[in-house]
């Protein structure tokens, strides 16, 4: 726990905060079957709402990232990369033990659970990819290669050359069906580590699998050149404002042409769907930025929840996803999962099926906002 200083950027926690929200939407649905389309991940191709908080998350992580290296430049190359590998680790720590946790609740609360069963289980089907432990691998890698590239120019130069490596590995393993969902490069490493036994839901093929963090830690390094272009030292900020609109519009032109050759795919985290993302993403940072440096008021009024989440954004991904496994395992008096039956005594049925989906899920957000807001007014900030 650290108390922080309010020298913040304001905008790059609104944006993390409207992450966050976005997560906790699709993330909170009580019925994913008849929930509106845009809620759901797209099946395969495409890019839903859903789709665009995973990658905000890291875009945010490399925003901030940008901060790293000015702050950490006086200490010496040993602790840079014993800090650089101490947080990587420990998200991937924390990603491991998330995933134990509906192996863990299942187990104590069947009659027959004991610790050792409990471990085995773990070792023959525990998940082993994540969230949080691809965010550890990008963040590690992400800014080992700032570390190494000082200049804007060899950044963006390595992002292109990552997502050219990564499209290429697809068209080389498979060249006649490159993104086929039934045979891929990025499923054929999936069955080698970590084996479909420890893939999400045991499938063969994970969506946080090991291939897809090459066009994420491009991802990333887009967002730390965001955060450059927004810190730019020297630099007038209306200048720095068109640097970052230009860079993101460059980037969602390169991405709509690259879409011409690879799909735009969220589970295989494409190229063109890393760069339309990032470029999403920056003209967003760039309009908030506006917001909030010419209409500060209207701003911090407008999106001081968002703030609030935004500063604290890892827990508010942690405890909501820890609550919402535990009330998906308990059992409601109705014999079916506890958080469909809330949402079935409560706002189901308030006009129709979908929009009481959407609220539950609103509802859910809200809970969460007293310990935001309590957090934010003292100035506690939880970190990894």
């Amino acid at each position: 726990m650290l108390k922080k200083k309010q020298n913040r950027l304001q905008s790059l926690d609104a944006f993390r905060g409207l992450v966050i929200v976005c997560m906790l939407l699709v993330n909170s649905l009580p019925n994913f079957d008849e929930a509106y389309p845009i809620l759901l991940h797209s099946h395969w191709e495409g890019i839903t709402l859903a789709d665009l908080a995973f990658p905000g998350f890291i875009f945010a992580m490399g925003t901030a990232g940008a901060f790293f290296f000015p702050k950490h430049g006086h200490e010496s190359s040993r602790e840079i990369f014993g800090l650089l590998l101490r947080r990587g680790l420990l998200l991937i720590v924390l990603g491991l033990c998330l995933n134990q946790v509906p192996l863990i609740l299942h187990h104590f609360l069947s009659p027959d659970g004991n610790v050792t069963n409990l471990l085995a289980q773990i070792w023959e089907q525990g998940r082993i990819p994540g969230v949080l432990q691809r965010l550890g691998l990008v963040y590690f890698c992400g800014l080992l290669l700032t570390w190494q590239l000082k200049r804007d120019s060899s950044l963006y130069a390595a992002a292109a050359v990552l997502l050219l490596l990564a499209s290429a590995g697809f068209h080389l393993y498979a060249p006649q069906s490159p993104f086929s969902p039934d045979h891929n490069i990025s499923m054929a490493m999936d069955e080698i580590f970590p084996g479909s036994a420890h893939c999400y839901l045991g499938k063969e093929f994970d969506p946080e699998g090991l291939y897809g963090t090459m066009s994420a830690t491009a991802s990333m390094l887009f967002g730390i050149l965001a955060g450059r272009h927004l810190t730019a030292a020297g630099v007038a900020h209306a200048h720095r404002l068109r640097l970052l609109s230009l860079s993101g519009t460059i980037l969602l032109v390169a991405g709509l042409l690259w879409s011409q050759v690879d799909i735009v795919c969220k589970s295989l985290w494409t190229a063109p769907y890393a760069l339309l993302t990032s470029g999403l993403f920056m003209w967003l940072l760039c309009l908030l930025e506006l917001l909030f440096s010419y209409r500060t008021d209207f701003a911090q009024h407008l999106f001081a929840p968002c703030q609030w989440f935004g500063k604290n954004a890892l827990l508010f991904y942690i405890l909501p996803e820890v609550a919402l496994m535990s009330l998906w395992t308990l059992k409601s008096p109705a014999g079916n999962e506890l958080y469909a039956w809330l949402w079935s005594v409560t706002v189901r049925g308030i006009w129709d099926t979908p929009f009481s989906i959407l609220l539950f899920s609103l509802l859910w957000i809200a809970m969460w906002l007293p310990l935001a807001r309590y957090l934010h007014r003292h100035n506690i900030i939880l970190r990894a």
